[in-house]
């Protein structure tokens, strides 16, 4: 089995800003797909992650928040630092369009991210990700990031998996938090926590004979409303 599923997009920038507009900067373990739903802003976002060959893979996502809407798209290589450190780097685009009083307007802006993951004992990970885009002109409901940092922390043993995530923007910090208990040999259940977005709830995941399911339902504390994701990843 293919090692931790990437899951919810953890990130967001302030209080006022939707968390789905922040990019996932997933490190690419095999073929998967994730979507997300929020009840409140007529949100959804999917993304594809794609492994070509055991060096080279593709990402890419869609965000519609209302009348405005996100494509990226990116593709690069890993390379071997040393015995426990490796890097993913991907280069690509990112096109935005939105509606305004005088019609709509969109952009096209280059998009390039690093992703180094250090491999520790007894199941512990550890990945630094940044992502960069010179950004033009946006929408306010947009988060701007034109640089995104991602640091996640992954460790796990006696039965138990925990995965931190921290993640700055020009706009804000944000914190996640997540817990699994392993319930059988293909199953584990546990608790969601998104600090700044406020929502908490509740992820699992199940193991089929090629594939893991990736499950989750948080509730929106300081944004009303529940967030429902479906993961399915290659094993």
């Amino acid at each position: 089995m293919s090692g931790l599923f990437a899951g919810v997009i953890c990130s967001l920038v302030s209080f006022g800003q939707h968390p789905g507009w922040v990019q996932g900067l997933p490190w690419v373990r095999a073929n998967a797909w994730q979507l997300q739903l929020w009840s409140a802003g007529e949100t959804v976002s999917f993304q594809h992650q794609v492994l070509l060959s055991s060096d080279w893979s593709l990402v890419s996502s869609f965000t519609q928040i209302g009348s405005s809407s996100r494509w990226a798209f990116c593709a690069g290589t890993k390379i071997r630092l040393s015995k426990n450190l490796m890097a993913q780097m991907r280069a690509g685009c990112v096109a935005r369009r939105w509606a305004t009083i005088e019609g709509a307007r969109s952009t096209l802006r280059p998009n390039f991210h690093l992703l180094l993951r250090g491999n520790g004992g007894e199941g512990r990970t550890v990945i630094l990700a940044f992502a960069f885009i010179p950004e033009g002109q946006l929408p306010r409901i947009q988060a701007r990031e034109e640089l995104v940092i991602q640091l996640n922390v992954f460790a796990e043993r006696h039965g138990q998996r925990i995965q931190a995530r921290c993640t700055w923007t020009p706009a804000g910090l944000a914190l996640a938090w997540r817990w699994f208990k392993r319930l059988n040999e293909r199953s584990r259940l546990g608790l969601s926590w998104r600090m700044l977005p406020g929502y908490f709830g509740i992820h699992g995941t199940h193991e089929l004979r090629t594939h893991q399911l990736s499950f989750g339902l948080l509730r929106g504390l300081n944004q009303h409303g529940f967030c429902l994701t479906i993961g399915l990843e290659a094993c």
